[in-house]
């Protein structure tokens, strides 16, 4: 079956503006885009014709998004499913052997509030791919593509990624790395005039280490750096990615296996400035039972 890019829509504007986004990378990649909405199953509803009357809605809401999406690339391969349940759970059984999953979120840089946006978010930690959060259209220029470092596995995925997509987008790479840190302990007699350690020197060894040879892999890639020891992670992040086309980060960091998304993740989820992708690492296929 072909490659999809799933991209979720409830018929709001900032829906369709990750409709929009997810139709061009689609027709970049040569992927198919498969518009997905689910429906509460019947249960859900107080008398079984309104829950016909929302599955007729969601199927003219299909409609409707597969149309526009092929009036605006006409050489897209589109598709549309209707699903039964919650959204977030919904898009984690589809995400399976997926490339991408796609959707907008209503949350605000300037917007607080218990459980705002929380559906994108579901989404964005339990999908088993790839997951980009849109959010609303911005009237401010944007430029370049971002990634977090912090050396960690997740991160070496998030930076090819973000590579990548420079290079298909025809924008810089920022690579940003930021916390507090202490440096290696000075060695005795060094410090005999109170100069405080190089808390950078670690910071600057794991950018190094992520920007080593990407211009062989990627010719003509513009890499900047940033190195940020006045800010946690999350923050530095928000901060670099405010004008961005793209912030790309790893789904846990070094939260380690147990996390579903790290904490850093989480901040930047619930707060994006920019389309922002969660990469995640491919599933190993469970190993064959020994024949012996």
């Amino acid at each position: 079956m072909k490659k999809q890019i799933l991209v979720g829509t409830d018929g709001s504007a900032v829906a369709g503006i990750a409709g929009d986004w997810a139709a061009e990378r689609a027709r970049d990649l040569g992927l198919q885009l498969n518009f997905v909405h689910a429906v509460p199953e019947l249960w859900a509803f107080p008398e079984k014709a309104l829950h016909e009357s929302a599955i007729a809605q969601a199927k003219d809401l299909l409609k409707s998004e597969a149309s526009r999406a092929a009036v605006r690339v006409p050489s897209l391969d589109v598709v549309t499913t209707l699903c039964s349940g919650e959204p977030a759970e919904s898009m984690r059984t589809l995400s399976v052997d997926t490339e991408m999953v796609v959707v907008g979120t209503d949350r605000r840089p300037d917007s607080h509030g218990e459980g705002f946006g929380s559906v994108s978010f579901q989404i964005a930690v339990i999908s088993q791919c790839a997951v980009v959060v849109v959010p609303a259209a911005s009237t401010q220029e944007s430029t370049g593509v971002v990634v977090g470092v912090d050396g960690s596995s997740d991160s070496d995925l998030a930076v090819e990624c973000a590579a990548n997509e420079a290079q298909r987008m025809r924008q810089g790479l920022t690579l940003v790395h930021a916390g507090r840190e202490t440096g290696p302990p000075s060695p005795p007699g060094s410090s005999v005039h109170g100069d405080p350690p190089e808390p950078e020197l670690d910071g600057r060894t794991l950018l190094s280490a992520s920007v080593a040879g990407l211009s062989g892999r990627y010719p003509g890639l513009v890499v900047h750096e940033i190195l940020d020891h006045q800010h946690p992670p999350d923050e530095a992040l928000l901060d670099a990615s405010a004008h961005a086309r793209l912030l790309v980060i790893g789904c846990k960091g070094r939260g380690g296996a147990r996390v579903l998304v790290g904490s850093v993740a989480q901040h930047v989820l619930l707060n994006v400035q920019c389309p922002t992708l969660i990469t995640r690492p491919p599933v190993n296929p469970a190993p064959a039972p020994d024949a012996s």
